[in-house]
């Protein structure tokens, strides 16, 4: 149940903040690219919304295939095990 690490994610997809798209994030498999809406997820509340969606996008660009209910559940997982210092290289790559 592992997720892209980051060394993985930078070398292997380009990384957006794109602010005007109607989702919270978007993996596009074929171009290797991963988008976050930063400013639609502070909308929601925390910066764990943030994160949500990072380590949401990440695991779609590991797991293309996966249902999108599997993924929430294993983001879910991802995160609760996740220490600060691992969650703040996550913010940091978008």
């Amino acid at each position: 149940m592992k997720v892209l690490t980051n060394k993985m994610l930078k070398k292997m997809y380009k990384r957006k903040t794109d602010n005007r798209m109607h989702s919270f994030g978007d993996t596009d498999i074929d171009k290797k690219v991963i988008r976050i809406n930063k400013k639609k997820a502070k909308k929601q509340g925390t910066k764990g919304e943030i994160l949500d969606s990072i380590v949401h996008e990440a695991y779609h660009a590991k797991h293309p295939k996966a249902h999108e209910k599997t993924t929430r559940k294993k983001t879910k997982k991802i995160i609760e095990r996740l220490n600060k210092k691992q969650k703040r290289s996550y913010y940091r790559l978008f």
